[in-house]
This record gives C-alpha cells, sequence and structure tokens, in this order.
C-alpha cells in the first residue's frame, strides 16, 4: 500500500485542475480531441478539421476541410476526431480511426491540406505554435479556414464548410482569425 503524502496529492490535484480547465475530462486526456478554430465566425458550433464524406464513410483521398463540430452534438466524430495522447506533441495530427495524418509535403501557400497513411516519416512533420498549425518544413505557412461559407450535407441546423488551406501566415486582421486554432476534447 502506497501513502499518500498531503504534498503529493496537492500535486496530483493540481495536475487534474490544469487538465480540466483546458477543456479535457481525464477520462478523454488520452483518447480523442478536435483541431477547432479559435473564432467561431458564422457558425455557433464552431469549425473542426473534418475529412470530406459523412463520418465513418469519410473520404482519406480528399483534402481536409473545415466543418461544423460534431461535438455540439454528442461525441466527437471519427472524421474529425485526433489523437491527442503524445501525438500533437511529436508534430504528427493522426485521425486514428482512418491510420491517416496530416500531410505537410510539397505544402505551398494556397493549396490544399491533404492527408498520408502514417509513418515513421509523418511524425514531426507539422508544428503546433502559438495557436497556429504549420508544416515544419515550411513556417511561414498557417493552416487557415477559407472566407467563404457554404452548406453541408445535414445536420438540424444544417451544417456549414469552408475550405481548408496553407497560406502565409497573417499578423492581423480577418485572415489571422482564421488561422488560431486549440485542441479541444
Amino acid at each position: 500500500m502506497t501513502i499518500q503524502t498531503p504534498l503529493r496529492l496537492a500535486a496530483v490535484a493540481a495536475a487534474a485542475l490544469a487538465i480540466m480547465a483546458a477543456g479535457v475530462t481525464p477520462a478523454r486526456a488520452a483518447t480523442l480531441s478536435e483541431l477547432r478554430l479559435i473564432s467561431n465566425l458564422d457558425e455557433p458550433r464552431g469549425y473542426c478539421v473534418d475529412m470530406m464524406g459523412s463520418k465513418t464513410e469519410a473520404k482519406t483521398t480528399s483534402p481536409l476541410q473545415a466543418h461544423s463540430c460534431y461535438s455540439a452534438e454528442g461525441p466527437i466524430s471519427v472524421d474529425q476526431g485526433i489523437t491527442t495522447s503524445g501525438v500533437v506533441s511529436q508534430g504528427r495530427v493522426r485521425i486514428p480511426y482512418f491510420g491517416v495524418c496530416m500531410a505537410s509535403a510539397g505544402a505551398r501557400a494556397g493549396g490544399s491540406v491533404t492527408l498520408q497513411t502514417c509513418s515513421a516519416t509523418s511524425t514531426g512533420t507539422i508544428r503546433l505554435a502559438a495557436r497556429q498549425v504549420h508544416p515544419k518544413s515550411q513556417p511561414g505557412l498557417c493552416l487557415t479556414v477559407g472566407s467563404t461559407t457554404t452548406e453541408g450535407g445535414g445536420g438540424s441546423p444544417v451544417h456549414l464548410k469552408r475550405t481548408l488551406t496553407w497560406q502565409t501566415c497573417a499578423a492581423s486582421g480577418s485572415t489571422r482569425t482564421r488561422q488560431l486554432w486549440r485542441l479541444a476534447a
């Protein structure tokens, strides 16, 4: 039997509070999160990185998009859920249900954000810094939500979507607003 000292208990409680303050419950801390735009823009449910297609039928060969966050309706969906346990810190945005990662190879301003099968070479390709997502090889590019909204294929109210591209990082203004992200569980 291990005896817990008051100091150790206080440290454990402080760590748990820090996790919860970040919006991650202990049960979900090692599971899935969403990569969510900080600004809701015109979508009260917010915009999340999303695969094209419908949930388990999403297309791994299509570019990623910004889409209404499904977590507003319940659990994080498999086509928006990314692994957060030790993976994002390694420079990989992984969608585990499909075994794919956000690709950065060939990233260019105005280019689509694509997926690749996760491998050892997909580790360390994405950098999350100062609330921005960058291809590690192109630190001047940021993951950017498009400025035009279109209606998605369902939901009540109807889901909204926008393009998702790599763009030159902006220092201020509406483009910067569409480049600031957070992990949300």
